[in-house]
């Protein structure tokens, strides 16, 4: 079952990252937009994380961290959780990685709220956190 739902991950994840290589997020493109900022016009965590995806797929990591900053900074652990999940869901073997503590999740959530927050905030330097054009 953990098998073909890794084959699932990447037979879907491949293509799409070909088509987020290949088809820029601009408005009015087919990607969906921020239901959130839709609502209410201020900007979630996630606003600017296709756009910023398709930045690092061509290389261009200050656009990147001018469209979403949290998810760079995030992006190789994601990507080492995909790998470790990959590897354990493939051999079947665990790899002794050590859980994290409590109070390190509570921060991880305190952080991004805050991030959620400051990029909300109409003035120099937390107007940057928003995501934008270089």
């Amino acid at each position: 079952m953990k098998r073909g739902l890794l084959i699932a991950c990447v037979a879907v994840l491949s293509p799409a990252a070909v088509v987020l290589y290949r088809i820029p997020p601009t408005q009015g493109s087919f990607y969906p937009s921020c239901a959130f900022h839709a609502m209410t016009g201020l900007n979630c965590p996630g606003c600017g994380a296709t756009r910023c995806l398709h930045a690092v797929l061509h290389g261009d990591f200050r656009q990147a961290v001018a469209y979403n900053a949290m998810l760079v900074l995030a992006l190789p652990f994601l990507a080492l959780a995909g790998a470790r999940f990959g590897y354990e869901t493939w051999t079947g073997r665990h790899l002794p990685i050590p859980r994290l503590p409590a109070w390190f999740i509570r921060l991880l959530f305190v952080l991004i709220v805050c991030y959620w927050i400051a990029r909300n905030i109409d003035f120099y330097p937390f107007n940057m956190l928003a995501p934008h054009e270089l």
